[in-house]
C-alpha cells in the first residue's frame, strides 16, 4: 500500500500555509512575478537585543478567496519552480511546532510533532490500515509515504540548519536573544541570516530558484 495524491486540491484550500523564513521570500517573489495576490504574516519570534529586532523564525501565508493564491483549478502552479516544504510533506505534517531557548549553553532549539492530517481524503481511506499495521511496523509512513516523508525531513534540517546558525551567532556575542518583545519591528530570520552567512542561499537552494525566476519574467 502506497500513497498516492488524488490531486483534489482539499489541503490548498483548508487552512493558512506554514513557511520557514526563506519560503515566505521566494513565495512573495513569485507572487510578484506572477502579479498574484499575496498576504503573510510571522509567526514564532525572538528578540535580538542587539539589532532590536524580533526574529521570524517561521511565517503563515493566508488563503486568499479560500484558496491558496497559487492554485490553479485543482493544480499548483508553482509546482516545477518552488513547492514549500509542507506542501511538499502534506498530508504528513507538523502538528506542533515549539521554539525552545537555552540562554545558559546559548541555543536555540525546535522539538516537532508529526502527525498525518484526516483532511486528506486518501488518509481517510487508508487509516484503519495504517493505525492497524502501525505498532508492528513503526517506520510504516517512511514505505507509505516515501516522498512526504522526505520532504518533513528536510524541512526540520532546514529548520535546525537555521536555529543552529542563529545559536552560533549567539555564542559569539553577535546577538542577544530572549523571549519575543511585542511592539518591536520583526525581520525575517533568513535574510537576517544571509548577512552573516553569504553562502546561505546557495545552501538552501534559493539561488536556483532566483534563476528559474529570472527565466520566468524573461519568458513573460
Amino acid at each position: 500500500m502506497k500513497f498516492v495524491c488524488t490531486l483534489c486540491g482539499d489541503c490548498c484550500r483548508a487552512s493558512p500555509v506554514s513557511l520557514l523564513p526563506h519560503e515566505d521570500v521566494i513565495l512573495r517573489e513569485l507572487a510578484e512575478t506572477l502579479e498574484l495576490p499575496y498576504k503573510s504574516y510571522n509567526g514564532y519570534y525572538m528578540y535580538d537585543r542587539v539589532s532590536g529586532y524580533n526574529l521570524a523564525f517561521s511565517y503563515v501565508m493566508d488563503l486568499v478567496d479560500g484558496k491558496c493564491p497559487f492554485l490553479s483549478g485543482n493544480l499548483c502552479r508553482i509546482q516545477n519552480i518552488y513547492k514549500p516544504f509542507i506542501c511538499r510533506s502534506f498530508p504528513y505534517i507538523p502538528r506542533q511546532v515549539k521554539y525552545n531557548i537555552d540562554s545558559y549553553n546559548r541555543v536555540v532549539y525546535a522539538t516537532v510533532e508529526y502527525g498525518l492530517s484526516l483532511m486528506c481524503p486518501v488518509i481517510k481511506k487508508d487509516r484503519s490500515v495504517l493505525e492497524k499495521y502501525s505498532e508492528l511496523n513503526p517506520g510504516i509512513l517512511s514505505e507509505y509515504m516515501p516522498y512526504e516523508y522526505d520532504a518533513a525531513n528536510e524541512m526540520e534540517r532546514i529548520r535546525s540548519l537555521f536555529l543552529a546558525l542563529l545559536s552560533t551567532l549567539w555564542r559569539l556575542g553577535v546577538v542577544e536573544l530572549e523571549p519575543g518583545r511585542p511592539g518591536a519591528p520583526v525581520y525575517n530570520l533568513y535574510l537576517f541570516l544571509t548577512r552573516h552567512y553569504p553562502d546561505l542561499p546557495h545552501i538552501l537552494k534559493v539561488d536556483q530558484v532566483t534563476k528559474r525566476l529570472a527565466e520566468l519574467k524573461a519568458y513573460e
